[in-house]
């Protein structure tokens, strides 16, 4: 059974998914705030939204790798004491670089956006107490820079298995979703806010055969280069990004181990819940896929996206 992001209870009173595809020119303009994740989720979302000629969208992203809304607060509040300071962010418009070392002001106030995405860091995502004063704190911010805007929130996922989070920190990712699933409710309704359910729909994919990643019974750090090159755990059924051949400071070559970012195939399907999310537009029709899947993959995705924001709604 898919899960569903909030309760009936939640999902009557707050009027759950409501977002309709219609700017005054005609154009939705979708700015993301945030770090890695957000790249991750809107890594292939101008795509999929091009392969619907009948939207015309413009994506932006403001992004700081690793950095939680306490920072985002601070750099915002840093900018505004004195210009010189805060201008930390990669901007980018439909997946270009517009600008690097950016203030959130200035991204904010570049265009007319429609919509604008927060998010918790990952390692924080699951600690409720971190998102408290600084969710209020970055929503004021927004509405000051860019008070036409809709801020909604960008629910970010659990952790691969075979991520060293796992393993080595013993953060279960069942009970790292659980934890920031109920965080991320919180603030919704806290806020009176939206959540387009990535990390929900990670978890109902998680729950399919096709992409049940199971804990790797070989230890990565034993692995030799290049004698073992081809001995690297493939995951091919992982969203996440997990193993990788890869250069130290040294410049030897060594096992880089991730698994909390997305791969290829969780990128995918977090572009697929924003489409189905902001358009309101059945994921199922989309062709456009990444090369790295395979369209026994990508439509499994396509049907876990339309399954999590979609179906609750009845269409």
């Amino acid at each position: 059974m898919m899960i569903r992001f909030r309760t009936l209870l939640t999902f009557c009173s707050l009027c759950f998914f409501t977002f309709v595809w219609s700017g005054e020119d005609g154009v939705v303009r979708i700015l993301g705030v945030g770090n890695s994740f957000t790249v991750n989720s809107m890594k292939y979302f101008p795509q999929i939204i091009a392969n619907n000629p009948e939207i015309q969208a413009v994506v932006g992203e403001a992004n700081i790798g690793g950095c939680p809304l306490d920072k985002h607060v601070r750099l915002a509040k840093a900018h505004k004491e004195d210009p010189t300071k805060g201008n930390a962010y990669g901007y980018k418009v439909n997946g270009k670089f517009a600008k690097s070392k950016a203030s959130l002001k200035e991204v904010l106030q570049d265009k007319e956006w429609d919509y604008v995405t927060i998010q918790q860091l990952s390692t924080k995502s699951y600690k409720p107490e971190t998102y408290t004063p600084y969710t209020a704190e970055l929503i004021e911010i927004i509405h000051e820079y860019a008070p036409q805007a809709e801020v909604v929130i960008h629910e970010t996922w659990s952790h691969s298995v075979n991520s060293y989070r796992n393993t080595e920190w013993k953060l279960d990712p069942q009970d790292m979703y659980e934890k920031l699933h109920a965080a991320y409710e919180a603030i919704a309704v806290e806020f009176d806010l939206e959540v387009i359910p990535v990390g929900t729909a990670f978890q109902n994919a998680r729950a399919l055969p096709m992409w049940d990643e199971q804990l790797v019974d070989i230890d990565v750090k034993t692995l030799i280069y290049p004698e073992d090159k081809d001995k690297l755990p493939e995951l091919k059924n992982s969203l996440n990004r997990v193993f990788s051949w890869k250069k130290n400071k040294q410049g030897e070559w060594i096992v880089g181990v991730d698994g909390f970012h997305a791969g290829p195939n969780g990128e995918y399907l977090g572009g697929l819940v924003w489409y189905a999310f902001f358009f309101d537009q059945d994921p199922r029709a989309i062709t456009y896929k990444p090369k790295a899947l395979t369209e026994e993959q990508a439509e499994s995705l396509r049907d876990v996206a339309y399954e999590t924001v979609l179906a609750p709604k009845g269409e």
